[in-house]
C-alpha cells in the first residue's frame, strides 16, 4: 500500500512540475483530498466552534451527487449549516464553483468559501455574518461539476505516459465525433470533442450552437475566435454532469444561487449577470428583486485593474444557460458571476487571493439574503414565508404558491417544500399571494412586506367536500379499441384507460372530460361537481367530414403556412419571423351542427405574445401559446348554426421568435344524429364491391351483428366512413 501511495505522490509531483498553471490552483484530486480531510475533522464533530457558546452541532457534510459522463469521476457537494447531519427547515443556497473547464477561479472561490464557514475565527471581521448564515441557512457548495474538463486544464498522463495539458479547454470530454478518442487541440477552440455544459439545459436550448459551429468573436474583442467551443450537445440534458445538477436542484428547493465563470475574451469579464431581459419589455417576472440583489453583490466586487466595481447586468441571450433554467423551473434565483479579468488564470498569488476573497465576501452577502439576516450591513429583509397545513389534521401540505405581481407563463409552478414551508423574496410594494392545491379551497392574501423583518404568514387550507362521479357509457357494438378519458380541472389532470364504467370520488370543482378512441366521435363535456352525479353518454362511431394529412394545401386558401414532409408548418425557416399574421382557411364550408377538430401537433411559441388560433368564421375555438415541442393529440369541440369555414391563424409580435407550430394531421368530426347519421355519401371514398355485396347479404340474411362487425372492421382499416357504409347498404337494399 505504501509503495502505491509513494507512486501517486511522485506522479502528482511530476504533473505539478510540468503544469503551466500556478500551484495555487486546486486540482480535482486536491479537491477530493481536501473534502475528505474536512470530513475527518468536522464530519462527526459536535463542537467545531470552540469559541462559540451555542450548540452548533455537526457543521459539515459531503456526498457524491453524480458522476461525469466519460471518465465517471465523482461530482461532490458539500453541505454547511448547524446540524448538517439533520434535515431541518431552513432556506437553502447553492454555489456552483466551476462549470467551464478553464474558468478555474470558481473552484478557488468555492473551496475558500467552505474554508470561511468552517474556520470563521480566521475572518474576525465577518464572524458575525458567518455565524448568522450557518445558524439560519443551509449552504450547498459544488466545487466543480466538470471534473473531466478540470483534469484537462491541469494536465494528465495518457496511456503512452505522455503528459497532456490544455489550459484553454472549455467543455467536458463527450465524444462528439464518436471515434472513441478524446480529440482536442491545444489552444483556444477547435476541439472536436466536448459539450459546453452551460448550453445543455432545455430552456432555450435550441438557440445554442450546433456541432462544429464557428465563432464570430465578440463586440469588445472581435479578434477572439473560439470555434466549436459553445456546442450545446446532441439534445437537452444529454450530458450527465448537467443531469446531475438538474436533479440536485430539483430535489432541494434552493432560494438563491451563484454559478462562477470567467471571461477569457474579456467581453463579459467582472460582471454579475442574472435572469433576464430578452427585450426591453420582456424581463423576468422577478426582475426588480433580482436586479437589486445583483447590484448589491457587484458593489462588493472592486475591479482588479480599474477603478469602480463589477458591473451588474441582465442576461439578454437565450441559449440553454443554467441560471435561466434554474430560475424558470424552480424559482431559485441564480447569479452568473464572471470572476476576474480576461487574465483569468494569473500566476500572481496576490491577484488570485484578492479575487477569491472579494468574491467570497460578495457571496456572503447573498447568503445573508438567503438566511434573512441584515447583520453587518446585510441586505434588506423583504421576504414572506410561512407553513401551510391541512386545517383538519394539521399535516404539512405542498400546494402551488404564486404571487400575482411576480408570475409569468414561462415559469413552472412553485410549490411549498416537505415541511409545508414556502418562501418568496420581495422588495417594497403591495403583493397578493395565492395557495392552490387539488382538493382544497384556494386561498389568497394581500400584504405589504417590511425591509426590517420577514413577513410571516401561515396558511391553514380547508379541504373541499367529496362527491361521487359515475359515468355510464353506451359503446357501439363490437367496440374493441383502447378507450381514453381525460379529466382536468384547474389543479388536476388524469387519464383513465379502458375504464368503461368509471366511478370516482372527487373534490368539489369544475371539471372537463374528454372521451375518445381511434374511431369514436370524441365527446367533450364540463361539469361543476357539487353533489353526487351520474352521467350517461351514448358514444358513436365518428363521422369524419374532413381529413388532411397535409400532402398539399390545395384544400386551403393559404397565406404564409407551408407544407413539409407531411406536416403543415407556421413558417418555412427554422424559426418564425416577427410580426407575422399567417392565415389559412378551409375551402369547404361546414354545415350547422356539433363538431370536433382532432389534430396532432407540437408547438414552441413565445409565451403570451405570440399564439396559434383555430377558429370558425370569426370565432376562436382553440388557442395555444407557450412550449410543448412533442407531438400530442388534442381536440377542439365547437358548434355552428350556419354554413362556416374553419381557419388556422398564427400571429407573432415584433420581437423574439421560436420554432412555431407543426401539425401532423387534422380531422373534422361531425356528431352523429340519432341511430345513424343521414350524411351524404362521400364521393371520394373507395370501397371494394365485394365488401358492399357482403354487407348487403348480411343485412338481407338478418344478421345485424355480423353487419356491425364488418362495418367496424372496414372502418378500422380506414377503408370508408361508417356513415357512408350505411348509406351504401341502404341504396343497395332499396334497389334489391
Amino acid at each position: 500500500m505504501f509503495k502505491y501511495f509513494c507512486f501517486y505522490i511522485i506522479l502528482f509531483s511530476l504533473i505539478l512540475s510540468q503544469s503551466e498553471l500556478s500551484e495555487r490552483y486546486t486540482t480535482y484530486q486536491e479537491i477530493e483530498d481536501q473534502l475528505n480531510s474536512w470530513y475527518d475533522e468536522f464530519g462527526s464533530n459536535q463542537d467545531p466552534y470552540t469559541f462559540y457558546p451555542g450548540n452548533e452541532g455537526i457543521i459539515y457534510h459531503h456526498e457524491i451527487i453524480g458522476y461525469s459522463g466519460v471518465d465517471n469521476l465523482p461530482i461532490w457537494a458539500v453541505k454547511l449549516t448547524f446540524n448538517a447531519d439533520m434535515n431541518e427547515d431552513k432556506p437553502k443556497a447553492l454555489i456552483l464553483g466551476q462549470c467551464h473547464s478553464e474558468e478555474i477561479y470558481g473552484v478557488e472561490i468555492a473551496m475558500d468559501l467552505i474554508k470561511w464557514m468552517l474556520y470563521p475565527m480566521d475572518h474576525p471581521a465577518h464572524i458575525q455574518s458567518i455565524l448568522a448564515v450557518m445558524t439560519n441557512a443551509e449552504i450547498w457548495i459544488v466545487p466543480t461539476h466538470n471534473p473531466e474538463g478540470l483534469s484537462v486544464v491541469h494536465g494528465w498522463y495518457d496511456d503512452m505516459n505522455q503528459f497532456n495539458q490544455d489550459v484553454y479547454y472549455r467543455k467536458n470530454k463527450y465524444d462528439a465525433n464518436n471515434n472513441g478518442i478524446f480529440d482536442f487541440v491545444v489552444g483556444i477552440g477547435n476541439d472536436f470533442d466536448g459539450v459546453d455544459l452551460n448550453r445543455n439545459y432545455d430552456f432555450n436550448w435550441i438557440f445554442g450552437d450546433a456541432i462544429y459551429s464557428t465563432d464570430s468573436g465578440c463586440g469588445a474583442n472581435p479578434s477572439y475566435i473560439a470555434n466549436y467551443d459553445y456546442y450545446r450537445g446532441p439534445a437537452p440534458f444529454s450530458e450527465q454532469e448537467v443531469v446531475t445538477i438538474r436533479d440536485f436542484v430539483l430535489s432541494k428547493n434552493f432560494l438563491l444561487s451563484i454559478a462562477y465563470h470567467s471571461s477569457r475574451s474579456g467581453c463579459v469579464a467582472e460582471k454579475v449577470i442574472y435572469p433576464w431581459e430578452w427585450d426591453v419589455n420582456k424581463k423576468s417576472p422577478d426582475f426588480d428583486i433580482i436586479s437589486r440583489l445583483g447590484f448589491e453583490m457587484s458593489q462588493l466586487l472592486p475591479k482588479e485593474a480599474e477603478s469602480g466595481f463589477y458591473a451588474s447586468a441582465s442576461s439578454i441571450s437565450r441559449r440553454g444557460n443554467a441560471h435561466d433554467w434554474i430560475y424558470a423551473n424552480t424559482g431559485c434565483i441564480q447569479y452568473l458571476v464572471e470572476a476576474g479579468t480576461e487574465n483569468m488564470q494569473p500566476d500572481n498569488i496576490d491577484i488570485i487571493n484578492e479575487t477569491v476573497e472579494k468574491n467570497v465576501i460578495s457571496a456572503l452577502h447573498l447568503l445573508k439574503r438567503t438566511a434573512g439576516t441584515n447583520i453587518q450591513d446585510g441586505p434588506e429583509k423583504y421576504q414572506i414565508t410561512g407553513i401551510i397545513t391541512d386545517s383538519q389534521t394539521g399535516a404539512p401540505l405542498q400546494p402551488e404558491v404564486w404571487i400575482d405581481e411576480l408570475n409569468g407563463p414561462m415559469l413552472e409552478p412553485r410549490y411549498a417544500d416537505e415541511f409545508g414551508r414556502y418562501r418568496r423574496l420581495l422588495i417594497e410594494g403591495t403583493y397578493t399571494i395565492n395557495f392552490k392545491l387539488f382538493g382544497y379551497e384556494t386561498q389568497s392574501y394581500t400584504f405589504v412586506p417590511s425591509s426590517s423583518q420577514i413577513t410571516e404568514y401561515d396558511v391553514s387550507m380547508v379541504p373541499l367536500d367529496l362527491h361521487t362521479f359515475d359515468l355510464t357509457m353506451d359503446l357501439p357494438g363490437f367496440f374493441d379499441e383502447d378507450l381514453y378519458m381525460v379529466i382536468t380541472s384547474d389543479s388536476f389532470e388524469d387519464t383513465l384507460v379502458n375504464n368503461f364504467s368509471p366511478s370516482l370520488v372527487l373534490p368539489e370543482d369544475n371539471y372537463n372530460f374528454t372521451i375518445y378512441s381511434d374511431n369514436l366521435y370524441p365527446e367533450h363535456f364540463s361539469l361543476f361537481l357539487d353533489s353526487d352525479s351520474n352521467i350517461y353518454k351514448d358514444l358513436k362511431w365518428s363521422s369524419v367530414v374532413y381529413h388532411d394529412s397535409f400532402s398539399s394545401l390545395d384544400n386551403w386558401s393559404n397565406q404564409g403556412w407551408i407544407v413539409n414532409d407531411g406536416m403543415v408548418l407556421s413558417q418555412s425557416d427554422f424559426l418564425y419571423d416577427n410580426s407575422l399574421n399567417n392565415n389559412m382557411v378551409l375551402s369547404s364550408n361546414l354545415d350547422s351542427g356539433d363538431y370536433v377538430v382532432d389534430m396532432t401537433l407540437k408547438y414552441e411559441i413565445e409565451w403570451d405574445y405570440d399564439y396559434f388560433e383555430l377558429g370558425v368564421n370569426d370565432s376562436s375555438i382553440y388557442m395555444l401559446t407557450g412550449h410543448d415541442y412533442e407531438f400530442n393529440r388534442c381536440f377542439a369541440p365547437f358548434t355552428i348554426d350556419s354554413s362556416d369555414n374553419l381557419y388556422l391563424n398564427f400571429v407573432s409580435d415584433a420581437s423574439l421568435n421560436y420554432r412555431g407550430i407543426a401539425i401532423d394531421y387534422l380531422s373534422i368530426h361531425k356528431k352523429p344524429e340519432g341511430e345513424c347519421y343521414a350524411g351524404d355519401l362521400n364521393q371520394d371514398a373507395v370501397i371494394d364491391i365485394l365488401d358492399i355485396v357482403q354487407l348487403a347479404e348480411l343485412v338481407i340474411s338478418n344478421s345485424p351483428s355480423g353487419f356491425e362487425r364488418c362495418v367496424a372492421d372496414l372502418y378500422q382499416d380506414n377503408i370508408i366512413n361508417v356513415i357512408d357504409i350505411v348509406a351504401v347498404v341502404g341504396i343497395i337494399l332499396e334497389t334489391n
